[in-house]
């Protein structure tokens, strides 16, 4: 799946990049040899025929081989024909035929499972693309009232599974984008694109399996923006490493407006299931560079039901906000270097059903629960982990990847069933004995808690049947050891601290 969906991603670019529009003309064999020569920089062999009528340069029985690693196998895709007609303004028309068949085929190393095939179709209505400027500096738009994608067949091996185990329709309304491309020591692109909506409808099944899984979705006032430099030439286009060393910076953002997602699964056997979600908008950025990667993500107004297997009825929540960010450096470097972990879960709530299953009573608080963290650090990277070579060899030797140098909790944040927990603190590492004896990490630093509501909560749980007394005592117990009343009714506070020595203190008293 994940060499599908990067060929498709590296085709999709292909077919759809260009550059700004100037008063210098681009040539149908211009626009062309950009795409080839994008396409063979990547990694990709290519081949196809070419033929001249007229105006019109037309690029058939269109083949992109890929040679992945030795213990990866190959992948290869063949594509219908393009043609590439001049305008009298000096721009070119890129034509697509409504229908598009393509098939993608992926030959794994010996042994490591059997060959796969897939026929899909690419359809589209009402689609248009100009590509305009000079050779080096070109831009593209591109508009379709639709575009689809279906897959026709699926073969495994030498068993090809029809439509009633293996379906996948997708299809997107209202497309719209513009691409500017600049050609220099490196390519320099600019990307927006929008969709008005998309759905889409998977079904799998296993044929020795009596469950059907299928899953259905929709998305509103989709947006694209991504923009970076890409090298000229690679070996291989999944040496993500070697992108990197070379260059490559890239960033991009997926939005969305209100989505829905719905999951069956029919087993006549464990009994069915359903899970459905929605949201009002979405999130997601992502930047590479060799000064790390980021992932940043939000989902707004989401809800969640779930039916399981024999239950008589939905499990319902709801949740005002969801969001989370990650970052962290990607490529080996004597000096420590930043990572962060970010997560915000605001406002969870739950029907009144999972209520009243949960704490049929009502002694529970059924307020909104948020649950956020803050953490940042640096840490020094001792190999380029993305190298898949480094990666099998630090897995053999059951390597540690990084040193931590130093971490920092910024924030933690834990507001649930009327308590309210709060910590900040920070710690830094010794590292100058982690290849000695056990390698131990040494910190040294605190950690400040705060818990509001504690006790409170404990009792709660108890009268709810949720927590039986001796463990009840047992947490009081806890709590009595490690903190101290803090400024208002039921608060308890403490400070964990972790000194040079090795020693682990709270609130001043030796625990280690």
């Amino acid at each position: 799946m994940n060499r599908f969906q990067t060929l498709l991603g590296c085709s999709a670019f292909a077919l759809l990049s260009s550059a700004h529009f100037a008063t210098a003309d681009v040539t149908p064999n211009d626009v062309w040899q950009d795409w080839r020569d994008h396409i063979q920089s990547i990694g990709y062999s290519l081949t196809a025929k070419e033929s001249t009528s007229g105006n019109t340069l037309t690029v058939s029985d269109l083949r992109l081989d890929l040679a992945m690693d030795p213990d990866q196998g190959d992948m290869s895709v063949t594509l219908g024909s393009i043609g590439f007609a001049q305008n009298d303004d000096g721009s070119v028309t890129v034509l697509f035929p409504p229908v598009m068949p393509v098939s993608v085929s992926v030959s794994p190393a010996t042994g490591q499972g059997e060959p796969v095939t897939m026929t899909l179709t690419i359809n589209q209505s009402a689609q248009d693309m100009v590509v305009s400027g000079t050779p080096t500096n070109m831009t593209s738009s591109y508009s379709a009232g639709m575009v689809g994608l279906t897959l026709d067949q699926l073969t495994v091996g030498s068993e090809t599974v029809g439509p009633e185990n293996a379906k996948m329709a997708i299809t997107m309304q209202d497309v719209q984008s513009r691409t500017d491309s600049k050609l220099a020591s490196m390519r320099d692109y600019d990307q927006t694109a929008t969709i008005g909506s998309a759905t889409y409808e998977m079904r799998f099944k296993d044929p020795n399996e009596p469950a059907i899984a299928t899953v259905q979705g929709t998305s509103a006032n989709l947006g694209f923006k991504a923009n970076g430099i890409l090298p000229l030439a690679l070996a291989q286009v999944s040496d993500t490493a070697g992108l990197l060393r070379a260059g490559m910076d890239v960033a991009g953002t997926v939005t969305a407006g209100n989505s829905t997602m719905t999951l069956n699964i029919e087993d006549p056997v464990s009994g069915d299931m359903a899970i459905a979600m929605a949201a009002e908008s979405g999130t997601l950025a992502v930047e590479t560079s060799a000064d790390g990667f980021s992932y940043a993500g939000t989902r707004e107004g989401m809800t969640v039901s779930v039916q399981p297997p024999q239950f008589p009825f939905l499990l319902s929540f709801a949740m005002d906000n969801a969001a989370f960010n990650l970052s962290a450096p990607v490529m080996r470097s004597d000096a420590p270097q930043n990572f962060a972990l970010g997560l915000n879960l605001t406002d969870f709530t739950m029907s009144d059903l999972v209520w009243g299953m949960l704490n049929p009573q009502g002694t529970l608080p059924r307020d909104p629960a948020t649950v956020a963290l803050d953490m940042t650090g640096t840490a020094t990277l001792l190999a380029d982990y993305l190298d898949m070579q480094n990666a099998d060899q630090m897995s053999d030797a059951m390597d540690v990847p990084a040193k931590p140098e130093s971490v920092k909790l910024n924030s933690l944040i834990v507001d649930a069933l009327g308590a309210r927990l709060t910590g900040y603190g920070a710690a830094t590492f010794d590292n100058s004995g982690t290849d000695t004896q056990d390698g131990t990490l040494k910190p040294t630093g605190a950690v400040d808690l705060k818990l509001v509501g504690g006790n409170t909560l404990i009792n709660s749980l108890v009268e709810a049947g949720l927590l039986p007394d001796q463990m009840a005592m047992g947490a009081r117990m806890v709590m009595g050891m490690f903190t101290i009343p803090g400024d208002g009714e039921d608060t308890l506070e403490t400070k964990i601290e972790f000194t040079r020595s090795g020693a682990i203190l709270a609130n001043g008293q030796r625990i280690k």
